[in-house]
């Protein structure tokens, strides 16, 4: 009979424990994501860290310095100028026609394989670098 009205009060008591244990947890969390926000704040007090997101995540420069950009990332010069110009392709045909034949290819269904009217082939130049210029 103790053990009937006893159960019930242990279950609870059981899923209270559970749920205290989750909350700390999860206070225990709070309180190291606080102090992470915290270590941000105080690195936006010093005024060389500030300089260096401006110069980093909005290119600015510091007056008489010469700003570069370089264009195309890390594999920008994986082929040299001189193949990658010999890789364009070439027409014969007026600029007039290349625009037609480019709004008929992309007003026809299933056209994708149409070629420009006197777009001459690609020399044989190997491997391209897969970048699409």
């Amino acid at each position: 009979m103790l053990a009937v009205f006893l159960l019930p009060s242990w279950q609870k008591w059981l899923e209270q424990r559970s749920e205290i244990g989750r909350l700390e947890a999860q206070i225990s969390q709070q309180r190291e994501d606080l102090a992470t926000a915290r270590e941000q704040v105080a690195r936006w007090e010093d005024d060389q860290y500030v300089m260096t997101q401006a110069r980093s995540r909005l290119q600015y420069v510091l007056p008489g310095e010469t700003p570069y950009a370089v264009d195309g990332g890390e594999g920008a010069d994986a082929v040299a100028p001189a193949h990658a110009a010999a890789a364009v392709p070439r027409s014969s045909a007026a600029w007039y026609e290349n625009i037609w034949e480019s709004l008929r290819v992309a007003a026809t269904p299933g056209a994708e394989d149409a070629t420009t009217p006197g777009l001459t082939d690609l020399p044989d130049s190997g491997p391209t670098s897969g970048t699409g210029r």
